[in-house]
């Protein structure tokens, strides 16, 4: 897997880096980095031993310790199929590793994606769990709370029939974040996380529904969303998360316009 410091675009600068491609001043940043971070190190070793080894696979083979004259061109084309048929298996196993290397680092970034939203699920399953007495209902419209020293809205779902009932701020660190839990006129409950993106959240809506809860999550800049919910009708759910998408998009907190939900209710 991908250490967590490395990126695309932190391999392709020290493959340059070991190419010898960089310029004095940028080799000298990078080797200082190396010095400091042993995932770069790690990197920069494993970068190096590849190269040299496709390096001695491109190198012709010996001439044995014949007459060469008795050898004629049928020989030298030999030596020379020979050569590029190293040539080709070395190119073959450089696309092979970095492939796989690429193939890691996405699988690292989805597994780091998937880790987000459960920790957002934690939340929303804790809520769904509390006591009656400790849910209230608050008011949504124009609201914003101070996260980790941001102001963060806090989305009016009003008109689709939700009332606004919990509101957890998290502490700063990996887990840090806002909860806010809305509630049905039928008991239906979704929540709503907004948190620091993690790497393999994309712009996209994405999927990640369970059996027993529906999950999307998308990515605003570095900031990431995530919406839960259970027992919902489905088109309902659809056409809030929509809605809940397109706030988020905008710089300043918006209500979701009332004549845009008209689905069925929740379901219990």
């Amino acid at each position: 897997m991908k250490p967590p410091s490395m990126t695309i675009a932190d391999w392709e600068l020290l493959n340059a880096y070991v190419d010898g491609a960089l310029s004095r001043t940028q080799r000298a940043d990078i080797a200082e980095q190396v010095a400091q971070d042993s995932a770069w190190a790690t990197a920069v070793a494993d970068l190096t031993r590849l190269k040299a080894a496709s390096g001695a696979a491109l190198q012709p083979e010996s001439a044995p310790d014949i007459d060469l004259g008795m050898l004629g061109r049928h020989a030298g084309r030999r030596t020379v199929k020979h050569w590029i048929g190293g040539m080709a298996l070395a190119a073959s196993l450089v696309l092979v590793l970095v492939g796989g290397l690429v193939l890691s680092m996405q699988y690292s970034d989805q597994d780091t994606a998937r880790a987000w939203i459960e920790a957002a699920t934690e939340q929303h399953t804790a809520w769904m769990n509390a006591d009656a007495d400790s849910v209230t209902a608050l008011n949504a419209r124009d609201t914003v709370v101070n996260r980790a020293g941001l102001w963060t809205p806090i989305p009016d779902l009003l008109a689709a029939k939700l009332s606004l009932s919990r509101v957890i701020v998290s502490p700063a660190g990996p887990k840090a974040g806002l909860f806010a839990g809305y509630t049905g006129r039928r008991g239906c409950q979704i929540g709503l996380w907004i948190g620091k993106a993690p790497e393999g959240l994309t712009a996209a809506r994405m999927d990640y529904s369970t059996p027993g809860m529906a999950r999307y999550a998308w990515r605003v800049g570095d900031t990431g969303y995530a919406v839960m919910a259970v027992g919902m009708d489905e088109i309902r759910l659809a056409d809030i998360v929509a809605h809940l998408q397109e706030w988020s998009q905008k710089t300043v907190a918006t209500q979701v316009a009332a004549t845009s939900i008209r689905h069925a209710p929740c379901i219990v």
